[in-house]
């Protein structure tokens, strides 16, 4: 930035470490005196900055900070270059008053919360954009001794206050009036806020808004885009990765500004660029993404799809398609009566050891219900917590199309009607993995349930090994033939999302692992081969008895070892496709064959 705003050298530099609040200091004093700002470390000098400082040729170096924070080595070196003056104080707000002080008289002082200096850098750039000066405060309580004395020292006559008013409250608004110096707050809850409140304080004639991202906040760009925004007298702005608010969009519309980004692209994307707003831009993604799952779908024209992906972070992309459209989930369904147990056990109405009519705890019947896919479970958790129970804790919790079929008591729920839509289980889903919906123990033990689950053949196996996923599937005969489907937290190294996936009668675990590919590639790039998950899922810990039904006769013994494909389960009875059979084994003579 010092070489495109000053091709021609500067008389001044102001030097400074780049950290957090050293650097929103001097970027006011930068600002103010149209100077360049660079740069270092405590105790050296980058070969940039030695680079920088050569070309442009200052007659004075300005340095803001104490020893502890620009050694006297490196003021040493820097006055190789031209004469040094050091400002500095004993902690952050010393040094802001110091920085004060030297700027000399003004009338109007913007002030900024010490304790986080979120706001401190819209309000260095809106001092020296305005002629006004810039100060650090310890917001609690009063106002001190020594800031009134700030005050007092350059003549102002109103402070503005960037910071929301639980940050700066009465105590300290009074004391500053009691010295007969107006208060004015600008307006905002969030820094971002603040920042488009404060525009109103720049001239009309601005052409420009100083852009900057406002994640993990301050840091040195903030502080290089403050000295920009006050050298240029164009305002600061905060802005997302991906794009700016709508009302940032709206304030750069009505002042017809265009955008000077500040920051590299992995923080300030091509949309931040053109001042898009959020809305348009998500919009925009939205759509794009639709229209390749339709195409993908296109390519598997043996059974519908209905798709919802949510984007979990960044743009929040939420898109898909007849996402609404009331379907058979299979056993995606019981990612509805898991949540609905824990919850039971979060209100103290049970706990994870409380034993059900099977004789298996709730936690055991948890892991085969999610872990094995287990019919039994489901049937012992949902009659546990009752039919009717269950579909009003479902509906007020908003999955207002989700609802389980009416059935006995007793009775297997496995074809009782039960329906849901790939939108309300994708919102489930990016609730869990939010965690908004459970404690974070719980959170954990049904999200571990899903990463380690053993049918991994559909969604897993259409992304790359390396992506985390936490998933639950289902495959049901229904009229017409069999429905797969899939639901799964994906965590790539660009976005994290959720994709469900319901299919209909003929539908595939191909035309699944496709739309996965699609997915994670639109928001993580491309990617070579998929991951394999093994349709064999188990293996024996030992020599194991198998039965020929669930606790029935001895087979015989499988060796230790031996990998299994899953066929179906009984609780802790897994049967398993045996020598051109099945076999029944008890589930603590086997563990996962996959990685994960």
């Amino acid at each position: 930035m010092s070489r495109a705003l000053f091709p021609n050298g500067s008389a001044e530099v102001v030097i400074a470490a780049a950290k957090r609040h050293d650097a929103q200091i001097a970027a006011g004093l930068a600002g103010a005196r149209r100077a360049p700002m660079l740069y270092v470390a405590p105790d050296s000098i980058p070969a940039a900055v030695k680079t920088e400082l050569a070309r442009l040729k200052p007659t004075r170096i300005l340095v803001v900070g104490s020893t502890a924070s620009v050694n006297s080595t490196v003021a040493r070196v820097l006055g190789q270059t031209a004469p040094v003056e050091r400002i500095s104080g004993a902690d952050t707000y010393a040094l802001s008053r110091a920085v004060l002080r030297f700027l000399g008289p003004v009338d109007r002082v913007y002030v900024a919360d010490g304790r986080t200096m979120d706001t401190a850098p819209i309000a260095a750039a809106a001092a020296a954009a305005t002629g006004g000066g810039f100060m650090a405060v310890d917001g609690r309580g009063t106002a001190s001794d020594a800031t009134l004395a700030a005050l007092e020292d350059v003549g102002a006559k109103e402070v503005v206050m960037m910071n929301v008013a639980s940050m700066m409250g009465k105590g300290f608004v009074d004391r500053i009036r009691s010295a007969g110096i107006s208060v004015r707050r600008m307006a905002g809850g969030t820094s971002e806020a603040v920042a488009i409140s404060t525009a109103a304080d720049y001239p009309s004639t601005t052409t420009r808004g100083v852009v900057v991202s406002g994640v993990a906040i301050p840091n040195h760009e903030t502080g290089t885009a403050a000295a920009v925004a006050g050298a240029l007298r164009q305002p600061f702005l905060y802005s997302r990765t991906e794009c700016v608010s709508d009302a940032t969009a709206a304030l750069l519309d009505t002042r017809k500004d265009s955008v000077l980004a500040i920051g590299p692209t992995s923080r300030l994307q091509a949309a931040v660029l053109t001042g898009d707003g959020c809305t348009v831009v998500r919009t925009a993604a939205a759509n794009t993404l639709r229209d390749k799952i339709t195409a993908t779908t296109k390519r598997h024209p043996s059974s519908s799809y209905a798709v919802t992906v949510r984007q979990i972070g960044g743009l929040e992309v939420l898109t898909g398609k007849t996402g609404a459209t009331r379907r058979e989930p299979a056993s995606m369904m019981k990612l509805f009566v898991a949540w609905a147990a824990l919850k039971r056990v979060e209100k103290k109405q049970a706990s994870l050891s409380t034993k059900l009519s099977s004789g298996l705890t709730v936690k055991e019947c948890l892991r085969e219900l999610i872990w094995m896919s287990d019919n039994y479970c489901h049937t012992d958790l949902v009659h546990w917590i009752g039919v009717s129970n269950l579909n009003k804790q479902i509906a007020a919790a908003g999955y207002s199309q989700t609802s389980y079929g009416r059935v006995l008591k007793g009775q297997d729920v496995l074809y009782a009607g039960n329906r849901t839509t790939s939108n309300d289980l994708s919102l489930l889903v990016a609730r869990l993995e939010k965690g908004q919906i459970l404690n974070k123990t719980h959170t954990t033990l049904l999200r571990d349930l899903m990463h380690t689950q053993l049918f991994r053949s559909r969604i897993p196996n259409g992304i790359p090994a390396s992506a985390y996923q936490a998933s639950k599937p289902g495959s049901l005969w229904v009229k017409g033939g069999l429905l797969q489907a899939d639901t799964a937290i994906i965590r790539g190294p660009k976005a994290t999302f959720v994709l469900t996936v319901i299919g209909d009668a003929g539908s595939s675990k191909a035309g699944i692992r496709d739309i996965a590919r699609t997915v994670y590639t639109h928001f993580n790039g491309s990617f070579g081969a998929a991951a394999k998950h093994s349709d064999l899922h188990v293996r024996t810990t030992k020599n194991a008895t198998w039965r020929k039904s669930a606790g029935g006769a001895v087979g015989g013994t499988i060796p230790k070892g031996t990998p299994l494909q899953v066929s179906d389960s009984k609780r802790h009875w897994y049967k398993l496709h045996y020598r051109g059979g099945y076999a029944w084994v008890w589930y603590s003579s086997l563990r996962t064959n996959l990685a994960y």
